[in-house]
């Protein structure tokens, strides 16, 4: 096992893509295995040393940048175990990349759905963040898809857990030997990664998925493959205006006779950050992104609709080298928005909410009005298949930063009123504590810091990631 002392030396896993960099972590451990990440598990508990997961470093949450203490990286544990081609399954270690886990599976005709746009993360910050990605629209989440998975507490036990096998009852939810107790909160049944998963008769299993390394270390995780995907073409739309994008939107996810793996959405000011890439975009323009099953029928109706919906312009990518220009133009800009983000020198302020179908047209209004009566530079893109958009305020000084920061509070409520969520895919890591406190109250993290401490009764594990620290003195 390696082991690093010294900022100089670990000063790469100190951060991520949200610009959180308040760390005075001086300690990296590089475990070879499940058994010297036990060792280390042991290690800082003797010592007191708190300890957080370096995953690959794709978060916008300040996830895996640890305060202080010592941070481990599980890169090392990066074996794809077996592939059961006949049972679609994998079984694989949590520092398995996951680009490396993709091209493993062509070569068996299968696939993985719920991974992340990101493809340099590793599968156990999939697993540890519930992520979802470009085809969450067609195929959900990761916990959807996780079978088993072991970890290491600080009790010094391993645990295994396979979907199945234990449920919640009595108001109590068996985690190996412990009894842990359902809080009081219930997660919305919609695309969401806020705080523990709550949901009677829940499965153990989901409350691991998402726990964003708070409880135990992901070291193996067994997964569910579906078959290799059938031809896909995608279509970008441009519109003039949004009066009527939300009726495409909802043309498009109500027609039986469209097969849609990806719908996403761009304001014309996210259009503007992919502008230099694509200089054909048509400007002032609204954009709608298709990814679909590819026949002739299919592109003939798909064609008839952006007739019907008057587009200024449609860009089809119908063969690979134009299908992978336009993968580009979806993954480019939230690499473009970062950047600018680290250019501003700010923590990322970008709104992850997600609402129920029958509130995202009021939900969406409500962003637009915003975005024409301040002068904040905002843009407006993402899921709009799932309700789900990311709404990313720009502030240049810090009375703009304060307006931000209450505008956001303004469309988290609203969100929350109507049973949203205010973290659909990214988490809550160490920026977002207080819109997770606005979604469950008090009660509902102290109830999540008591989950905790029954399952790191040290107390060091992912320290501030979900909740601050201070409430395990709390509870």
């Amino acid at each position: 096992m390696i082991v690093k002392k010294g900022r100089e030396e670990i000063l790469s896993y100190l951060e991520d893509s949200s610009n959180f960099r308040q760390s005075q972590a001086e300690r990296l451990y590089l475990p070879e295995n499940e058994a010297e990440v036990l060792e280390v598990v042991k290690e800082c508990v003797r010592e007191k040393i708190p300890l957080t997961v370096s995953g690959g470093g794709t978060g916008t949450v300040g996830g895996r940048v640890a305060r202080d203490g010592a941070i481990i990286s599980l890169e090392k544990l990066n074996q794809i175990i077996s592939i059961q081609a006949q049972e679609k399954k994998a079984r694989l270690q949590a520092g398995v990349v996951i680009s490396n886990f993709l091209e493993e599976l062509e070569k068996y005709d299968l696939f993985y759905p719920p991974f992340p746009t990101e493809r340099s993360a590793f599968t156990g910050g999939n697993v540890a963040t519930n992520a979802s990605g470009e085809y969450s629209f067609r195929f959900g989440s990761t916990r959807r898809y996780v079978q088993n998975l072991r970890m290491v507490l600080t009790t010094g036990e391993i645990i295994e857990l396979e979907r199945g096998r234990f449920y919640e009852r009595d108001g109590f939810l068996p985690v190996g030997h412990l009894k842990v107790p359902l809080p009081s909160y219930r997660t919305p049944q919609i695309k969401c990664t806020a705080g523990y998963y709550v949901w009677p008769g829940m499965d153990a299993i989901d409350l691991i998925i998402g726990s964003e390394g708070t409880l135990g270390i992901i070291t193996e995780i067994s997964v569910h493959l579906i078959e290799k995907l059938p031809p896909r073409f995608i279509m970008v739309m441009f519109l003039p205006d949004d009066t009527r994008l939300l009726e495409l939107v909802k043309l498009i996810k109500t027609s039986a006779d469209l097969s849609v793996y990806s719908l996403e959405y761009f304001c014309p000011g996210a259009l503007s950050f992919l502008q230099d890439d694509f200089p054909e975009i048509p400007e002032g323009t609204f954009a709608l992104y298709v990814e679909a099953e590819s026949t002739e029928s299919q592109i003939e109706r798909w064609v008839s609709i952006t007739e019907e919906f008057k587009t200024v312009q449609t860009i089809i990518g119908d063969d690979s080298k134009n299908y992978r220009r336009l993968i580009d133009f979806r993954h480019k800009l939230p690499e473009n928005v970062n950047r600018y983000f680290r250019q501003l020198g700010i923590i990322k302020i970008a709104a992850d909410i997600a609402v129920p179908e029958e509130s995202f047209p009021g939900q969406y209004q409500f962003y637009r009005q915003i975005m024409q009566q301040e002068k904040i530079q905002t843009i407006l893109f993402g899921h709009i298949g799932e309700n789900h958009l990311h709404f990313n305020f720009f502030p240049r000084t810090e009375e703009e930063r304060e307006k931000a920061y209450q505008l956001y509070e303004s469309c988290a409520r609203r969100a929350v009123s109507v049973g949203g969520t205010i973290a659909a895919e990214h988490g809550i890591g160490k920026i977002k504590h207080r819109w997770l406190e606005l979604m469950f109250g008090k009660k509902g993290l102290q109830e999540m810091a008591t989950i905790k401490k029954i399952l790191d009764p040290a107390c060091l594990l992912g320290l501030d990631n979900i909740f601050p620290r201070e409430l395990l003195a709390c509870v």
